[in-house]
């Protein structure tokens, strides 16, 4: 009586390979189980505060591009507002007069789409008249600027408001530059209360 029988190595290899991967009804199952948990975690996905948020980290990388720009070139550099074409203008400004000049490098920063210049329901530090304020804003070429000089500071305190084109109470963001530093931070607006964020 023989408990044991040997295969030859043909027949091992021949069973595996029958036995590999998975069959069609496992892979159905799982992609009905993955669309079940993505069909229960598609509402809480929120792509408006995405967009929101988006739109801040351009206006917050803008502006410090800016003031890093103008320490390296030692000359003038305007981030204006384009409130209406929803984007920023960055001008260096070679010649510090605060005008767009043959030879002079211009770029543009646009916002996400969705995403708008707007005056929120309550400022950082009170209530706000526009949606880009300031004690000194500059007014270049109709839109209100801003100049971050040779040693970084901003020729004023800045803030600058965002919201979403749906404007829900949670969508809104700002972005604050302190004048003596050229330092940028930003908020959300949440319950009623500006918070510091984090990009």
């Amino acid at each position: 009586m023989t408990l044991f029988t040997s295969a030859s190595p043909n027949d091992v290899t021949a069973t595996r390979s029958a036995r590999r991967g998975f069959s069609a009804v496992e892979l159905l199952i799982v992609c009905a189980i993955v669309g079940i948990f993505a069909t229960l975690a598609y509402p809480r996905v929120n792509f408006t505060q995405f967009q929101v948020d988006s739109g801040a980290r351009t206006v917050r990388v803008a502006l410090q591009n800016a003031e890093r720009l103008a320490v390296t070139r030692q000359y003038d550099v305007v981030v204006s507002f384009d409130v209406a074409g929803k984007r920023l203008r960055i001008l260096e400004d070679g010649n510090n007069n605060d005008l767009v000049d043959n030879g002079e490098r211009v770029t543009y920063a646009a916002l996400e789409d969705g995403v708008h210049f707007k005056i929120p329901p309550a400022g950082l530090s009170g209530p706000v008249g526009s949606a880009i304020s300031g004690s000194n804003i500059k007014t270049v070429d109709g839109m209100p600027s801003v100049v971050f000089r040779r040693d970084g500071a901003a020729s004023t305190d800045l803030e600058v408001y965002l919201a979403s084109s749906k404007e829900l109470p949670n969508d809104w963001r700002a972005i604050q530059v302190v004048q003596s530093t050229g330092r940028t931070d930003w908020f959300r607006y949440l319950s009623g209360i500006w918070k510091a964020g984090s990009i």
